[in-house]
């Protein structure tokens, strides 16, 4: 989704201040969340929404600056509360998982501010400097005068006071870091960059604290698959191509496992209904197989002795269609042959 699609989703124009976007994601959030919204189209509208929010902030982020007066975050129903803090937490899925569902065990750390220190790093209050005696100012003797000449205190850098490191953190600014855990379904039919929104406990200080997580969704690449804008998977299969010849049956692997599949030759494209990804209405995208003949460059002697055993089998056995077919051929192209020639037809 580039950023016109994503002013669209919105129904914005690109011009719309960041207040119109705020309103225009906050009204569509609270009516298409699942939770107020029956819709089977419900989840993956959100989706969408949340994919189109974020698309915006990010191209206006790097050219005009971060949204103003906005939290971003999960689109939860305006009634409930929203926790204090929303971390960024990505989740791998396979395939598989994306299109099944599934339940996913996430956990990771909140990075803690020094309460002491409101994240300073410094002591709150200041003390005077020692070096200065709070004037700011020290007095340097010049070797070659009697003349005291005053210049700027280094030490508090003219301020005439000094904050200490705070003595919680050591200057850092920051606490020890808290562990958050939680459990997430992760719907079906979850696509690469799509936003789930869950809470997750923390652990710690002030136990039963919770933290909004907005979990992005990244696939892992799979061994067999990919997948198409639409939903469509596809999968290439190689094939021995005598058995693509004699009409073979094979072995596909699609999500769902292994099926049995007949191939047909002159054909290299197969189409297993319901084996993609689940689309808005519910209804499953298909499954693409490009089948690969697969013949060896050089035929051995035995190969070439069995070859000829097919083509003598084939169109040299009278009663074949091969045989009727060629046999007509032939002798039409003698009896034409013969004409041009002026010999008179064999």
């Amino acid at each position: 989704m580039n950023v016109e699609d994503s002013y669209r989703e919105l129904g914005l124009a690109p011009d719309s201040t960041d207040a119109e976007v705020k309103a225009a994601w906050r009204r569509l959030a609270a009516r298409w969340h699942p939770d107020r919204n029956s819709s089977p189209h419900a989840l993956r509208k959100i989706q969408r929404i949340n994919r189109a929010l974020e698309e915006i902030r990010r191209f206006r982020a790097s050219n005009f600056g971060p949204l103003t007066d906005f939290d971003g975050g999960a689109a939860a129903p305006p009634s409930r509360p929203a926790p204090e803090r929303t971390l960024l937490h990505t989740v791998h899925l396979s395939l598989e998982e994306a299109i099944a569902g599934c339940i996913k065990d996430l956990e990771g750390e909140v990075a803690e501010h020094c309460i002491a220190c409101s994240a300073t790093g410094l002591q709150r209050h200041a003390s005077e400097c020692r070096d200065c005696r709070g004037t700011g100012q020290v007095r340097q003797t010049l070797w070659f005068s009697w003349v005291a000449s005053p210049m700027k205190c280094k030490a508090c850098d003219g301020r005439g006071s000094q904050r200490h490191a705070c003595a919680v953190c050591e200057g850092t600014g920051k606490a020890p870091a808290r562990k958050y855990r939680c459990r997430a379904r992760i719907p079906a039919g979850v696509r690469a960059g799509d936003l789930l929104h869950v809470s997750a406990n923390l652990h710690g200080r002030h136990a039963g604290e919770k933290v909004a997580l907005e979990v992005r969704v990244e696939l892992l690449p799979h061994e067999f698959f990919t997948v198409d804008e639409d939903g469509t998977v596809r999968c290439e299969l190689p094939v021995d191509g005598f058995a693509w010849i004699a009409n073979r049956w094979t072995e596909v692997p699609t999500p769902s496992g292994l099926q049995q599949m007949r191939l047909r030759r002159g054909y290299h494209t197969y189409r297993i209904k319901g084996e993609g990804f689940p689309g808005a209405d519910g209804e499953r995208a298909d499954c693409i197989v490009t089948v690969v003949p697969l013949f060896p460059e050089e035929f051995s002697k035995a190969q070439e002795a069995q070859i000829d055993k097919l083509i003598g089998a084939n169109s040299r056995s009278a009663g074949t269609e091969a045989h009727r077919r060629t046999s007509a051929w032939q002798q039409a192209v003698k009896d034409w042959a013969a004409r041009r020639d002026g010999k008179p037809a064999a």
